[in-house]
């Protein structure tokens, strides 16, 4: 195919309320949303929405990249394959494999750039499979499925609030609830997570997320008190630098461990995935964030190598917008198995999310239509 325009928009998101993490605080999002158009007209669509407290480079760094891809890609012909895309977008792609894709690595950011490959790999698998007339999940695994589950991630600070929100919640179909602990006293974490449960009943499954915001200790003593609310699982209980605390606390813990922004590097990635101490694999489950970890191909990877291990993966969003969820659903679709719900129901967060898209959940399910790519209109999603 050849590439005869490629352009780049900035994208703003504002969140309805202020999402309270233990790494920060997030009131609102900036990206850019990334467009390719084929010499048949049409247009692949990207997303890239940095976020560095979880490992993406900054917003700067990514405009600054993108927009040097994208002009150097205007005009150039790839494959309509994978094998192009990684051509492509591979810094050490050998001469053969690199005659297949296109040439863009005119700059050397000097750092990895993952949001800014992720954006322009969803572009660019969109365009291939609608080129292909196919469901872009269909790219990463033929097997697809045309469900995925997702949670419902509650947002609200104080017990009351947050017991409303699960009600509602399951209410609407969902059957997984996550909740953001840590970055205040346990006491308060206990009062938060007890609401719920006690709200919803025992047969919806409760997770949180404690974003490395505990020590070892403390984390220790958070699940002992916390795991007598019959726990699904809790994403990255330590900080993401320690990962032999985090195997400790996996191997006492009265759920799954899932190690979330531990991912945040490749060296990372690779320790996790190869380390041997005893007993099995590090952790329970990993957390698949495409933005974070470079695009949904090298996700994938990461995705069939802890299935190989024995661990679970789901796939959640680095909060982004419609695109980028788009993109992560299909890879959800994909990954070996369904078991855990993806946290890919953010969009109830924004204020200014677009009305009636695909990707909207109902009944705790996204359900991938059975359209070219992703099967969104970019008129709809860029004239709102």
């Amino acid at each position: 195919m050849r590439i005869t325009d490629a352009t780049l928009t900035p994208l703003h998101l504002t969140l309805t309320h202020p999402l309270k993490t233990a790494r920060g605080t997030y009131a609102t999002r900036d990206g850019f949303l990334i467009r390719l158009r084929d010499e048949d007209g049409r247009v692949g669509q990207g997303e890239a929405m940095p976020l560095p407290e979880f490992g993406t480079e900054p917003l700067t760094m990514t405009h600054t990249v993108l927009r040097a891809w994208l002009s150097s890609l205007k005009g150039q012909s790839l494959e309509d394959s994978i094998e192009g895309i990684e051509a492509t977008l591979a810094p050490s792609a050998s001469e053969e494999l690199r005659q297949r894709g296109a040439r863009i690595r005119l700059i050397d950011p000097g750092e990895p750039v993952p949001a800014a490959q992720h954006g322009l790999e969803l572009a660019l698998l969109d365009l291939v499979a609608q080129r292909k007339g196919v469901p872009l999940c269909w790219l990463l695994a033929e097997e697809a499925r045309q469900e995925v589950l997702v949670n419902a991630l509650l947002g609200a600070e104080e017990p009351e609030a947050l017991a409303r929100q699960a009600r509602e919640a399951v209410d609407e179909g969902y059957q997984t609830l996550k909740v953001k602990v840590a970055g205040r006293s346990l006491d308060e974490d206990e009062a938060r997570v007890r609401a719920v449960r006690e709200a919803v009943g025992p047969r919806v499954r409760l997770r949180l997320d404690a974003n490395g915001g505990w020590s070892e200790p403390e984390a220790n003593r958070a699940l002992d008190r916390l795991g007598w609310y019959d726990l699904e699982l809790v994403e990255q209980p330590t900080s993401p630098e320690d990962l032999q605390a985090l195997w400790r606390v996996q191997r006492r813990a009265p759920c799954i461990i899932a190690a979330d922004e531990t991912l945040a590097t490749p060296a990372a990635v690779r320790t996790l995935l190869t380390m041997d101490l005893g007993g099995g694999p590090a952790v329970g489950a990993v957390v698949i964030k495409p933005m974070v970890l470079g695009g949904l191909l090298p996700s994938m990877v990461v995705a069939l190598r802890a299935a190989h291990l024995g661990m679970h993966a789901f796939v959640t969003s680095s909060i982004d917008g419609v695109v980028a969820r788009a993109g992560a659903a299909h890879l959800a679709s994909a990954l070996p198995s369904g078991e855990l719900a993806s946290g890919l129901a953010v969009g109830r967060l924004f204020a200014d999310e677009p009305r009636d898209h695909p990707y909207q959940p109902h009944g705790g399910l996204v359900r991938l239509r059975d359209m070219p790519g992703l099967g969104l209109n970019p008129d709809y999603l860029w004239d709102r």
